[in-house]
């Protein structure tokens, strides 16, 4: 299954670059015009290490 953009940018740039939530935010709306919230991007990236301890 292929994953969305929000997911690919928070991997790609909160767990493997270290940056906070706030640049994956202007990250998104910059190259995509995709306005996220910050308390969206937190509630997803919650989702994914949740998910993440359920397989491991």
């Amino acid at each position: 299954m292929e994953k969305d953009l929000i997911t690919q940018a928070i991997q790609t740039i909160y767990l493997q670059n270290g940056k906070d939530l706030k640049e994956v935010s202007q990250y998104l709306n910059l190259k995509y015009r995709v306005d996220a919230e910050q308390l969206v991007l937190q509630k997803r990236l919650q989702k994914m290490l949740q998910e993440e301890k359920a397989v491991a």
